[in-house]
């Protein structure tokens, strides 16, 4: 689907705060509350825009997530299919894509502890390792969220939203997990709707909330969108480092962040060390911001491998918490 201006104005409003009003969006972008809602139910009913998230930030919660890379070996459809409904049935598995390039599969695994991490890959293992040719692991350290540059041709700037880093001791309870789950599936539903459902008042999901919020486990209201419909491809870049000092460091990422198609950046720790993932319209793009980004750093760059992420096959924003 070809986006028009007003289109993308409202795409990159939405996804710097999908809770926001259609008159506050109006507002911004000198339109009219009527128009906003009117183009807002069009880009859904088109499947433009696949959902309204809730992003959560889980180190508060005190989890790491460590991502498992697999190359597969003696697979056919159905052996893949038995594979991913197993990931299913993980409360560990946060996250599995199918992807072509480097790797088959990525997963990404909540865990509290490497025993805890170990425990769920013994799990995986013990029913598919015969059908695991390749594996790596590599710990998130830290990784941030970027506002979608590419939908705007206007400069406005960066946001970035930063998750992980040291684990923390915050606890929900059941109130507040009754509450995430269903913001999850809907950012822009009401708090009057959240409170009929959970049986509290509208004014306690606020004040929860904002006390999420405030903690750092709720970080950005934004939105998912249809690759396919927009003629997307999301590409992941790992990249290896070397000669690298903290001045550096903040170099790259200050560049990074400033690519119209890099949404997230990850520094990890492993067999590289920062993942870099893109929104383009083709791999050569991809590719193009790549030798870019060696050509600027070329003392810091030492390899990167990349992979395409074909098929979504798991997301889950809650983490098996202890409550």
């Amino acid at each position: 689907m070809e986006l028009d201006a007003l289109d993308r104005k409202i795409l990159y409003e939405l996804d710097m705060d999908a809770r926001q009003s259609a008159k506050s969006i109006a507002k911004k972008i000198r339109s009219n509350k009527d128009t906003v809602n009117y183009r807002i139910n069009r880009l859904i009913k088109e499947k433009v825009i696949s959902g309204f998230l809730t992003r959560i930030d889980n180190a508060p919660l005190g989890f790491n997530v460590t991502k498992l890379c697999i190359r597969f070996q003696d697979t056919d459809e159905k052996k893949e299919e038995e594979f991913f409904s197993y990931l299913d049935s993980l409360p560990e598995v946060a996250w599995a894509v199918q992807a072509s390039g480097r790797w088959d599969v990525l997963l990404a695994i909540w865990n509290t502890s490497n025993f805890s991490f170990y425990q769920t890959l013994g799990k995986i293992l013990n029913r598919f390792s015969r059908n695991i040719f390749e594996r790596e692991v590599i710990q998130n350290i830290n990784w941030f969220y970027y506002n979608r540059k590419w939908l705007l041709p206007e400069d406005y700037g960066v946001q970035a939203v930063k998750y992980g880093g040291e684990p923390g001791r915050e606890r929900l309870d059941k109130m507040d997990v009754a509450i995430l789950e269903r913001m999850v599936k809907d950012a822009r539903i009401p708090f009057s709707e959240i409170g009929k459902k959970v049986r509290t008042s509208p004014q306690n999901v606020l004040n929860r909330v904002r006390n999420m919020e405030k903690k750092g486990i709720i970080t950005k209201y934004g939105i998912d969108l249809n690759y396919e419909k927009l003629g997307i491809v999301f590409c992941k870049a790992f990249v290896a480092l070397h000669n690298m000092n903290e001045e550096s460091l903040k170099q790259i990422y200050g560049y990074c962040e400033r690519e119209p198609k890099v949404f997230t950046l990850v520094t990890a720790l492993g067999a590289w060390d920062l993942e870099l993932e893109m929104e383009v319209s083709r791999i050569e793009e991809m590719m193009d911001i790549m030798n870019r980004l060696k050509r600027e750093f070329p003392n810091c760059i030492r390899g990167y491998d990349s992979i395409v992420i074909t098929k979504q096959r798991k997301l889950s924003y809650i983490p098996p918490l202890k409550i």
